[in-house]
């Protein structure tokens, strides 16, 4: 994942046939979700990192929305991260499935993943994106954070897709990544003390495999969210 980050007037690079191709960001959350599934599921893929304030022509031309993940495979071409996760988890099942096999446990773990995107997705952008004026966002981030680990502890497991991380888990993931750099910038307890269900599972999540391979050290994210604020996004640091 420290491959250059291609730009306006870049050149495609070629794909050779059967090859696995995801469209990332090394920063964006819903990229990390697919890259995520990828490594859980030992998918072998190729990434071109993409500037996303300078935007290649070819991207464009495989979503036009500008956004990432894409993935493509054998001429075939599908966006939106959640999507192509549900995709890559049917089309490769390999060595697991991530998804539930219960349509209704499939459901709820969709109607928790809405629950989250509203109440802590959008706020956390606010507070990402605000210039010191975040106190109303942070709260709305925090009575999310309260309903997600009440949300655990009904569940009972590990995680929140079992006894091992499941698809919701890794669909979940990038944003409690960013929440656990948010308590060492902030100096604040995001998860609880060391005993808090949440906390717990933020550290058995932070032991897995796949979640290891698309960590971003703290330094590095920091100068990134710095320059995300500015007119001019830095995306290469290392």
């Amino acid at each position: 994942m420290s491959a250059k980050h291609l730009m306006t007037g870049d050149s495609l690079p070629p794909l050779q046939d059967g090859t696995i191709r995801l469209y990332s960001m090394r920063f964006c959350p819903f990229a990390q979700r697919s890259r995520l599934v990828l490594a859980a599921k030992r998918i072998p893929f190729e990434v071109v990192n993409c500037n996303l304030q300078k935007k290649p022509e070819w991207l464009l031309e495989r979503n036009p929305k500008g956004q990432v993940p894409v993935l493509e495979h054998d001429g075939k071409i599908l966006y939106e991260s959640m999507i192509v996760n549900d995709y890559l988890d049917q089309v490769f099942p390999g060595e697991k499935t991530l998804n539930p096999s219960d349509p209704f446990r499939k459901a709820k773990d969709g109607i928790l993943l809405d629950f989250f995107s509203y109440q802590i997705g959008r706020n956390f952008h606010k507070v990402v994106t605000s210039h010191g004026k975040e106190e109303e966002a942070i709260e709305a981030v925090m009575i999310g954070i309260k309903k997600m680990e009440e949300q655990l502890q009904k569940r009972g497991t590990d995680f929140f897709g079992g006894k091992e991380p499941g698809m919701v888990d890794y669909n979940l993931w990038p944003w409690f990544e960013r929440l656990k750099h948010m308590e060492g910038e902030k100096k604040m307890n995001v998860f609880g003390d060391e005993s808090s269900p949440l906390n717990a599972y933020i550290e058995r999540m932070l032991s897995d495999e796949a979640v290891k391979t698309t960590l971003v050290p703290p330094e590095i994210r920091s100068k990134f969210l710095v320059s995300y604020k500015s007119e001019n996004v830095q995306y290469d640091f290392d």
